[in-house]
């Protein structure tokens, strides 16, 4: 059988742009932005407590520059959570310019 008897042929019309809400486009910017604000905070809390640690030579020191290692050891267990956010945030960032 032939599905397309009695139908008149489909017109080639370009599809239509789909709009995308407000909150959708806030949420790209969140999913975006907040990774790399988490990364960058994290590094230099982790920088400025090793510069901590090394600048005073006491012994209560020391504890400064084993939390600079457990906040770019958070980083690093948190990077693949933070790589996803980064990169659901640019594909709904570039839906919405399309």
């Amino acid at each position: 059988m032939n599905e397309s008897v009695g139908y008149p042929p489909r017109p080639n019309l370009p599809s239509a742009r789909r709009v995308y809400s407000r909150t959708y486009r806030v949420w790209a910017h969140v999913l975006l932005w907040t990774p790399i604000a988490l990364t960058v905070a994290g590094v230099i809390l982790g920088l400025g407590l090793f510069a901590a640690a090394d600048a005073d030579p006491t012994y209560g020191s020391s504890a400064l520059g084993y939390l600079g290692l457990v906040a770019w050891g958070a980083l690093a267990v948190l990077s693949p959570a933070l790589l996803g956010s980064f990169i659901a945030g640019l594909i709904m960032l570039s839906r919405t310019r399309r």
